[in-house]
Order: structure tokens, then C-alpha cells, then sequence
């Protein structure tokens, strides 16, 4: 809340004092959640939507959604000049596969590890999607998108290229030299229940097991980048399709910096 709430709060009025524009990168999480369900659940989650009755039990969303409505306020009331870009799975850089320098805190990295440490993975985590926007790219995208009208406001800089993750899973096995087994729904949670009453396991499984104590109805909504990548587009930019030397060389990278360090 300090820094996503109260420092944004001080950007914005720092930007209404002297007439700069302001980017906020804020999350496509802000979507948050619905019962699976209600008929909110099938929305798409546009760049034209704030809040549509969505949950927001993570403190992290909750803090960027209360700031994308201080942005939005500021906009309406105060005339601030600014745009909203709400970011997707951000990952290392296409050119070198240089990643962020707090990559353990990364969510999706966290996945990965979390079924490495496991040696398994759920049949339904696996036949689901996941997408990659490169932080160069992303960027790029960012710089782009500052340019617009200020009456275009809100955007979803994020890949529009997704792959499976079983097969990411299975890249990330072959890469370790490990065996990552798909398995039973109910088995893996059985797995994780087990692995949670290891303090180290603990640590790593700590978001799944938070998720895994909720309302197991709790779908998360899609956000629909169609509007932003038809922007982009006019713009001249196109995301590059995830490439699977990509991916390898990625892992390879965090892996020498020992995250995956066994805790089985």
C-alpha cells in the first residue's frame, strides 16, 4: 500500500503540479475473480472496464486496482494526463534473456518451480495456457502506447502469443534433467497439502497454498488485449512468437542462479 497506493498518490499529484505525463504500469490481475458460476466469470476483462464486481482477495491486486482508480479520478476531476498499462507474465528479454533482478518473486517463475520441487504437475494446470511478454518488449510497447491521444487511457501490453503449459513443463524437464509427471487433480493436492508441512516446501508453495485455502469456485477472469494490440499494430509493433530456444534459455539462466534448488 505504501508504494502502490501512496506512492502513486505522489507521483499524481507531483504530475499535476508541473503538467507531466504519467504511466502507471498496473496488472491485467486487477480482473480479479468471480464464482465459476455466475455468468461474470465468461467476461472478458477489456481495456474499457475498471471495476465489474470482481474479487480482489490479494492484497498486491487490490492495491493496484485502489491506485488505477486514483489514476482514473485524477483523469476525470483533475485533468491529469496519464495512462494505465496493466501488465501481463513478465519475463526475461528476448536479446540476451537477461531477467528481472528479483526473479524469485516472479509468479509464474514460482509455478514452474513449484512442479519442479514437486516432480508433478495437475492434467488440467497442464493443458492450460500461459504467456511470456519479454520486459524488452514489453518496453517497447509501453513507449508506444505513451504516444496516444491522451483519450485513450487504459491498455494491456501483453504477448498476444501463448503456448501450452504441460509443454513449457515438460521444455523445463528436459532442460533439468528431471522427471515432472502429470498427474490427477486431486493428487496433486494431495502432493502440495504434504510438501506445505515442510517449512522450506512451505515457503515456495506459499501462493498456491493460499489459493488452495479459498473458495475453490473462484475462477480468475481473462483480460482481452484485442483494443491494445490493434493500437500497437498501427503503430508498427508486433510481439515476436514465443520461441522454444527462448524458453530453454531462460531456465538455463535461473537455473545457474539456483532456483531450482531441490527441496524434495
Amino acid at each position: 500500500e505504501d508504494i502502490n497506493i501512496g506512492g502513486l498518490q505522489n507521483c499524481v499529484d507531483f504530475c499535476l503540479k508541473t503538467g507531466a505525463r504519467l504511466i502507471q504500469t498496473s496488472t491485467n490481475s486487477t480482473a480479479g475473480e468471480y464464482a465459476s458460476d455466475k455468468p461474470e466469470a465468461n467476461i472478458a476483462y477489456s481495456e474499457q472496464m475498471h471495476f465489474i464486481g470482481q474479487s480482489l482477495t490479494s492484497k498486491y491486486t487490490h492495491s493496484k486496482f485502489i491506485a488505477e482508480r486514483i489514476v482514473l479520478e485524477a483523469i476525470i476531476n483533475k485533468g491529469l494526463n496519464a495512462k494505465v498499462v496493466r501488465l501481463g507474465n513478465l519475463s526475461p528479454r528476448v536479446t540476451d534473456g537477461e531477467f528481472q533482478i528479483n526473479f524469485r518473486s516472479n509468479s509464474s517463475m514460482g509455478r514452474l518451480h513449484i512442479f519442479q520441487m514437486l516432480g508433478a504437475i495437475s492434467y488440467s494446470s497442464a493443458s492450460s495456457t500461459m504467456e511470456f511478454s519479454p520486459i524488452d518488449e514489453v518496453a517497447h510497447a509501453i513507449i508506444l502506447l505513451a504516444s496516444t491521444p491522451k483519450e485513450c487511457v487504459i491498455f494491456h501490453p501483453v504477448n498476444n502469443h501463448s503456448i501450452i503449459l504441460g509443454d513449457v513443463v515438460r521444455e523445463m524437464s528436459q532442460t533439468l534433467g528431471t522427471d515432472i509427471t502429470e498427474i490427477e487433480d486431486e493428487d496433486f493436492q494431495a502432493l502440495v497439502q504434504e510438501a506445505g508441512q515442510d517449512p522450506e516446501k512451505a515457503k515456495i508453495l506459499q501462493s498456491m497454498l493460499a489459493y488452495a485455502k479459498g473458495k475453490s469456485n473462484m475462477v480468475y477472469l481473462q483480460a482481452d488485449n484485442s483494443y491494445t494490440n490493434s493500437i500497437l499494430a498501427r503503430l508498427g509493433f508486433h510481439w515476436n512468437v514465443t520461441s522454444w530456444d527462448y524458453v530453454a534459455r531462460f531456465i538455463k539462466a535461473i537455473a545457474a542462479m539456483n532456483f531450482f534448488e531441490d527441496k524434495r
